[in-house]
């Protein structure tokens, strides 16, 4: 886990002074006429700045630029004097002659001068940018690795969806009302906290603008009323076959903006880490030969942290409605006035064949997929599934919770019909770094090496299409007669 200073090292200060600087109106220097000049320009223009351009020549996107009226002045030749009253610089000529003569005549007149991809010779960089206006992120390495400040940025705009950018503007519009109606700032700020986190900042995303002042002013009277913002809430997540980087953004941010997690116990540490540290976790999963949390428990407690009012995450492996008893649980908050929403999650069986490259459909080989569950606990339950729909090799099978059944399952399927050279295999921790498969064919499957961890999740994968994994034709299973 990783643990975070409260406060900055002082051998180790900032290499630079973040700001953001206001330049509508207020005139700027950019000196080059290619892309990176280009591109500088146009990030200044965004910012209104009033661009004069110093350029001999100029390729395409200047070019764009100066005809489309961004850019309204330009100078060929430098002159000290062009650098009077200027707030900033920036230097994409890539002419270190040129470079030199603006870097004094900036100096003299306490210009700051930006020379792009050439840091030691810079008075400030420039970041890469997240533009969520009227949020904005910006995120430096101070010159040292742009390639990784963009990388930084690419990340954080799936974390930071474009629906922030509306959310800003109403609370903007929000903001005089609010400040008038609690006069404590610390009012002010627990109002704040409850509409700009959880289900409320969802909803209010995905509003007009109009719509969302119009609601964040009624969570403003139920507030002052001395009732909470708004009511608890369950929402179902799916947390995919255990890879963090699974997840989906409304994942992560629903289980980050938890008052209470009740999870599975096969939801791994590394998932589990993204809630806060003030969120309760509640295992209340089911494991196969342990003693298993009642359904009719988890439920009730499901309802009675919503009727709180707390924020309340059910975690589950995989997606909640595939073997999720999600369906159950929603039938059961809907009916007691619960609101519930559902995020899906990668499924097993889906994230076991992206890891193997295995087309679970493929033109001429596989023409369907079926999903299955067998948790089967006797011979006869295992009896009661009807094997002859499930037989078809043009059938891509994936069987969940079977493996300890899997001298059953094989020899069903063979009963059924499937050819006994079936392409199969048997994965446990897909999507892990612990993650075992082996392959074979269906007949021979059962008697493959055991896996290490005989209490892993695990997944049978049966059908042509397994034979297109690259690990297939390596396999040394695949040498094991079918007879």
């Amino acid at each position: 886990m990783l643990h975070l200073s409260s406060r900055p090292d002082p051998a180790s200060p900032m290499p630079s002074f973040p700001i953001f600087l206001d330049l509508r109106g207020r005139p700027v220097l950019v000196a080059g006429g290619g892309d990176a000049a280009a591109s500088k320009a146009r990030l200044l223009a965004r910012a209104g700045a009033d661009i004069l351009l110093l350029a001999a020549t100029v390729g395409e996107e200047m070019l764009d630029l100066l005809e489309s009226g961004v850019i309204q002045r330009r100078e060929t030749e430098f002159r000290p004097e062009l650098l009077d009253g200027v707030v900033i610089a920036i230097d994409g000529s890539g002419d270190p002659d040129l470079t030199d003569r603006i870097r004094c005549a900036a100096f003299t007149r306490n210009v700051l001068v930006n020379v792009v991809d050439v840091p030691e010779q810079c008075d400030f960089t420039v970041p890469a940018i997240l533009d969520r206006s009227p949020v904005v992120v910006a995120v430096s390495t101070s010159g040292g690795a742009p390639a990784l400040s963009r990388n930084i940025r690419q990340r954080l705009e799936a974390a930071i969806p474009a629906g922030y950018a509306s959310l800003a503007r109403a609370a903007q519009r929000a903001r005089a009302s609010v400040r008038q109606s609690l006069s404590i700032p610390r009012d002010r700020q627990r109002f704040w906290d409850r509409v700009l986190s959880g289900d409320l900042a969802d909803r209010l995303m995905a509003m007009d603008e109009d719509r969302a002042v119009e609601e964040i002013v009624a969570s403003l009277s139920r507030f002052i009323a001395g009732g909470r913002d708004e009511g608890g809430s369950v929402t179902l997540v799916g947390a995919g076959p255990g890879d963090p980087g699974l997840l989906t953004v409304s994942a992560a941010r629903a289980i980050g903006s938890a008052d209470i997690i009740l999870h599975d116990a096969l939801v791994p540490d590394s998932i589990l880490a993204l809630a806060r540290r003030e969120t309760r976790l509640v295992s209340v999963g089911k494991r196969a030969g342990c003693r298993s949390v009642p359904q009719e428990f988890t439920n009730r407690l499901m309802a009675t942290c919503a009727r709180k009012g707390l924020r309340v995450v059910r975690l589950k492996g995989g997606d909640p409605f595939i073997f999720g008893r999600a369906g159950e649980e929603a039938e059961f908050l809907r009916g007691h006035g619960v609101a519930v929403t559902v995020i899906p999650g990668i499924t097993a069986a889906m994230g076991a064949a992206a890891q193997l490259g295995l087309p679970l459909t493929h033109r001429g080989v596989a023409r369907s997929m079926r999903v299955v569950t067998a948790h089967c606990r006797t011979s006869g339950e295992t009896d009661a599934i009807d094997w002859t729909k499930l037989a078809d090799p043009g059938t891509t099978l994936a069987l969940y919770m079977g493996r300890d059944r899997l001298g059953d399952i094989a020899d069903s399927l063979i009963k059924a019909g499937l050819p006994p050279d079936t392409p199969a295999a048997l994965i446990a921790n897909a999507c892990r770094p612990d993650a075992e498969v082996r392959f074979a064919p269906i007949a021979a499957l059962p008697g493959a090496p055991a896996l290490t961890n005989p209490a892993a999740p695990s997944l049978i994968l049966v059908g042509d299409a397994v034979a297109l994994a690259p690990g297939w034709a390596m396999d040394k299973m695949v040498q094991v007669s079918a007879a």
